[in-house]
């Protein structure tokens, strides 16, 4: 017989004990007197186990109001913790700086106190602290904390992020893992013998050689052999550039902080513990590996419920993933479940997550916080494999969406059975106030009560919240570090004080808490899943190691129990799949819960099988549309030009005949640049330079010429030129915007911009470029300044009007929004994007009706907006009007075949209605667009910078031959040759294209029209080659191997080719002689 006991300990002293009485007779529960020495003995799935008696549940602590008034208070200095966090800022916008750092609660002397660990920063190039910096360890002395880091081993000074405890090598007590910004630490605790001291063991366990860049962290038992591994979460491939700084050491330009896509991403790792105190690398072999996660949160949790630790990544500005874990290896399923992206097919700049049953249905879900205007993001576990984006139904979009969030726990803080929601807020950028006035550095907390019917109202105010009004949020963890059975939280806030905030809630329920420690399984019980019935209520959760941000709560499992006095059944499911049944459990204690050693039960495994409606021809059909969808493009690039005043003919006649003439020749060059006939365009500029080499207008063509043709070096010297002959010309200031914005220059585009709009008050489309760039950096304040100076010079200028409602909302500032948005529908009735604007506004302050109501307008006017039509979609599936929504997406994706977001809803919803293989290749279609999403845009904006870009519709063919749009692909690479018919490249792809689609006939003129021109073009020798092969033309074939070859003998694809024919003529010695690299 397996004996556990389990061990009762008040939380209001250090000393006293006393034992809570178990009883289960039948389904009747009593807690009355029953004598100290007696014994209940249970058999439960063939498991018997041993429980102490007790007194029972006579003594309550509290009696539960129907409403607690949740409040929280300051105790920081109360419970002596003073810790500063340092973050290294010095105004260079190092993006290392804007991290901040995690806190852990785990008890590491084993006194049933919550201890404390707190991780700092450090100095940066262009700050030196007073006193390094360092991490550090607090004692809990009976709900006061006393600082023994430096005693303990543990002040380690490295630029920390992260921490997570767990006891890796099972011999009782927590160790320590700390993530930094270069080495990593892991500590282990030497025990009680030694002092409760730590050593550094982190070289001899195998994880020192990963020295870049650390962020989350969790001890997990993945592969459930009974001891803990660990996975360590990467961030960014950072390195301290010095190009942007001035010679007194800051930047040369005001600017925020770059965005992390700006730099490239670092792999994760998951590290195996081999049980001998080493851990190895084993992130590919369990199909981890991922190159660019940016990765920030990391939680594991059984959302599947099949007994096995499944990893969500929270990402930032890239797809999040769901890595589902199949008996220790791992599937990535983010996509197909739906937490890869949020409602709208868009990923999110994901800071910190979280796990718990908000709604009470029996399966975690998913909370993650986001960059400011994105909103937090709460996914609902459907049961099935599916999430679902919760966040605007349960109330917690409209009011996130204007802050900028990193830690987030769900914690109940009323203790009524419901999980409630808290979130860590603060900006990034110290002086955002310059560009962005509705934003500030520090930003209030917020604390949402769950109505019980999986609905959280912000009650921050009333909370007491405004005490974190100036604090700049990052880090934080949830324990009840005073031991009287609720929720207190720890906030580290960069380059301030940390905070500890006591819940002093009155009227809150009672409680019950679970100490759970793994005998066959990981001693800390990581994994272990908990299901508790109370007062007719179903209660979830997992033990597990990391939460929030950075950071690692109380590992005790805590439950509200309301007004209930105690819970009728509680089951634990160890992750060795050992099932342990408790009854008759009294509240208001910390029940210790050792797992017993006899054999395991079943593990209970979910059986989500669902019909696949899907038929091969569905998919042939999809294929078949993808393959065939045309090229798209913004309707600015598809208006007319003026007609020319002068027939192209008369021009000619005009400057043959005035041969010294400036403005004849004028005249002809820009009417045969408007045509694109740049060769004799060109040649009549240099004519109007012959007679007058200083007219800046000929520079100024030139340099227009020049951009045209992708030649940006020799644009911007004419350019120059332009603006040296003549400063007052803003024509040359905006064309040298505009290629400082295709170079991605964007600090240098703003004075060109600025200086082109000073020149000429009403130059509009410098307006809408200035305000457009300064929008794209989030750079909100100067962008409605740009557009408002726009109105004044231009008060009826619509496109400005509808330009600033866009920037009104990404500001949350929805009435101003609307305002513009009622002036431009009424000035342009069938504007399809001022309709979507609006029904935007609508939902944005959780009014659907009214939303649907804008779109129908809308649609009433321009029945084909495929705009119009995503967005009523999507917002009929979240009311749950399918049929609807399904027939709008597919109208939506036939108008605009390049809205991402419209493949992801309409593949969710088919996923949802059976229709699964369909709805996966929908989604594989969504990811294959979302890989190229930024590239398609920025390409897509250049041609509406300038629609004469031959570069960019060559680019944009690319990237659709790539993915396999292989019509948008071809149309894309005739628009460049329309412009450009020398495009080499262009040509030579289309015939790659023609290829690809059998149309031989069509490959062969096109490789030929390249020889044309280049007859040392190696690759379309190469692929006219491939045509020959394809027709069995071998003489031919080789010939065209031949003169590849020839022209690049480094070509190895062509080498490849003409060995392999060689070989089939019998000629080895001349294949050998390929086969060799040269």
């Amino acid at each position: 017989m397996s004996s556990i006991i389990f061990k009762s300990q008040t939380l209001l002293s250090r000393t006293s004990q006393k034992l809570c009485f178990l009883v289960a007779c039948l389904w009747q529960f009593s807690c009355g007197d029953i004598p100290l020495d007696q014994k209940v003995q249970k058999v439960q799935d063939g498991n018997e186990s041993e429980v102490l008696a007790s007194e029972g549940c006579r003594e309550r602590k509290q009696i539960a109001s129907p409403h607690p008034q949740v409040r929280f208070v300051d105790a920081t200095a109360e419970a002596g913790i003073d810790f500063v966090h340092t973050s290294g800022m010095s105004g260079r916008k190092y993006a290392v700086e804007t991290i901040g750092a995690g806190a852990a609660f785990f008890d590491y002397d084993r006194d049933g106190w919550m201890d404390l660990y707190i991780v700092n920063g450090g100095d940066l190039p262009g700050y030196v602290s007073a006193d390094a910096p360092k991490n550090e360890f607090y004692r809990n002395e009976g709900g006061r904390f006393v600082e023994v880091g430096e005693a303990r081993g543990v002040a380690d000074t490295g630029y920390g992020m992260g921490v997570s405890a767990g006891d890796f090598d099972n011999d009782g007590d927590a160790d320590l893992f700390v993530s930094n910004f270069g080495r990593n630490i892991l500590y282990r605790n030497e025990g009680q013998a030694a002092g409760w001291r730590y050593r550094d063991i982190t070289s001899g366990a195998g994880l020192g050689e990963d020295e870049s860049w650390s962020t989350g962290s969790s001890f997990v038992d993945y592969d459930l052999d009974g001891d803990l591994d660990l996975y360590v979460a990467n961030y960014l491939e950072f390195a301290f550039a010095e190009e942007d700084l001035g010679a007194a050491g800051g930047l040369q330009r005001p600017r925020r902080h770059l965005a992390p896509t700006e730099y490239p991403g670092r792999r994760d790792f998951l590290f195996r513990n081999d049980g001998a105190g080493r851990f190895v690398d084993v992130t590919a072999a369990a199909g981890l590996l991922n190159v660019e996660c940016r990765e920030l949160g990391a939680v594991f949790f059984d959302y599947d419920l099949d007994g096995d630790p499944d990893l969500f990544q929270g990402n930032d500005a890239t797809p999040n993933f769901l890595f589902r874990n199949d008996s220790g290896h791992f599937v990535e399923v983010g996509l197909f479940a739906g937490v890869a992206y949020n409602e709208g097919g868009k990923p999110e700049g994901t800071m910190g997550v979280d796990v718990a049953d908000f709604d009470g249905d029996g399966h975690l879900d998913l909370v993650m916080t986001n960059f400011q205007w994105e909103s937090n993001t709460l996914y609902r576990n459907e049961g099935n494999g599916l999430f679902k984006d919760a966040s605007m139904d349960a109330g917690i979009a409209a009011t996130s969406l204007d802050r900028l969030a990193f830690g987030i726990n769900f914690l109940d803080a009323d203790l009524d059975g419901d999980q409630d929601l808290y979130v860590a807020n603060g900006h990034i950028d110290e002086d955002i106030g310059r560009f962005d006035p509705q934003a500030t550095y520090g930003q209030r907390d917020q604390l949402y009560l769950n109505d019980g019917q999986g609905r959280f109202a912000d009650v921050s105010e009333a909370a007491g919240l405004d005490l974190t009004i100036d604090l700049v949020g990052r880090g934080s963890a949830v324990a009840d570090y005073d031991n009287d059975g609720d929720a207190d939280l720890l906030l580290v806030n960069t380059a301030q004080r940390a905070v500890l905030l006591r819940n002093e809630t009155d009227g809150a329920g009672n409680w019950l808490a679970l100490d759970l420690e793994g005998r066959v399984g990981n001693r800390d019980g990581y994994g272990a899943r908990v299901v508790v019935q109370a007062g007719g209520r179903v209660l979830v959760a997992e033990k597990r190691s990391a939460a929030s941000y950075l950071s690692q709560n109380d590992a005790r499992v805590f439950f509200g129990l309301g007004s209930s006095e105690l819970a009728e059944r509680i089951e634990i499911t160890w992750p060795s799949g050992i099932r342990q049944e408790l009854l008759a459990v009294c509240g208001g204690q910390v029940l210790k819960v050792v797992e017993p050693m006899a054999g395991a039960s079943h593990k209970t495994a979910i059986a989500a099988g669902r019909p696949n409606n899907s038929s091969s021809a569905d998919n042939g059909d999809l294929a078949r549309f993808w393959e065939e969808a045309p090229l798209v493009l913004p309707a600015k690039t598809q208006a007319a030009l003026p007609p020319l005043v002068h027939p192209l003919a008369k021009l000619r006649i005009a400057a043959k005949e005035s041969s010294g003439s400036v403005a004849a020749h004028m005249g002809l060059a820009n009417a045969l640049l408007r045509k694109r006939l740049y060769a004799e365009a060109e040649l009549s500029y240099q004519r109007v330079l012959a007679i007058d080499g200083d007219f800046a207008l000929a520079w100024v063509g030139l340099g227009r010429l020049y951009a045209d043709q992708g030649d940006l070096d020799r644009a911007v010297e004419a350019l120059d030129r332009a603006v040296a002959l003549n400063a007052t010309l803003a024509k040359p200031h905006y064309l040298l915007g505009n290629i400082r914005l295709r170079q991605q220059r964007l600090d240098s585009a703003v004075p060109l911009y600025e200086r082109a709009i000073a020149l000429q008050p009403n130059y509009l489309q410098a307006y809408f470029n200035l305000g457009g760039l300064h929008a794209r950096q989030t750079d909100y304040g100067p962008a409605t300044d740009v557009l408002r100076r726009g109105l004044e010079a231009m008060p009826h200028e619509v496109e400005l009007m509808f330009q600033l409602a866009r920037v009104y909302f990404a500001q949350a500032r929805y009435a101003e929004a609307l305002r513009q948005l009622v002036d431009v529908v009424s000035a342009e009735p069938a504007r399809a994007e001022a309709h979507e604007l609006i029904a935007q506004v609508y939902l944005a302050g959780e009014d659907a009706a009214s939303a649907q109501e804008a779109l129908r307008t809308g649609l009433s006017v321009d029945s084909t907006s495929a705009a119009l039509q995503a967005r009523l979609g999507i917002l009929l599936l979240q009311e749950g009007e399918a049929d609807e929504a399904i027939s709008l997406l597919q109208r939506a994706l036939v108008a605009d075949p390049d809205r991402d977001e419209v493949y992801y809803s309409l593949g969710q919803a088919l996923v949802r209605r059976g229709q699964e293989t369909k709805g996966r290749k929908l989604l594989e279609y969504f990811s294959a667009l979302q890989g190229e999403h930024q590239k398609i845009l920025d390409y897509k904006t250049a041609v509406v910078l300038n629609p004469n870009d031959a570069d960019a519709y060559y680019n944009l063919g690319a990237v659709y031959a790539r993915i396999g749009r292989y019509r948008a692909a071809s149309q894309a690479y005739q628009a460049a040759l329309l412009i450009a018919p020398g495009h080499l490249n262009a040509r030579n792809n289309l015939g790659n294209i023609y290829l690809r689609r059998r149309e031989i006939g069509q490959a062969i003129s096109a490789y030929r029209k390249v020889l044309e021109l280049d007859p040392d073009y190696a690759r379309a020798h190469h692929n006219l080659g491939n045509v020959y092969v394809i027709q069995g033309e071998s003489a031919l074939a080789i010939a065209s191997f031949e003169k590849a070859v020839a022209a690049d003998p480094q070509y190895r694809k062509a080498r490849q080719m003409l060995a392999q024919l060689y070989r089939r003529q019998g000629r080895l010695a001349e294949a050998e002689v390929l086969e060799v690299t040269p």
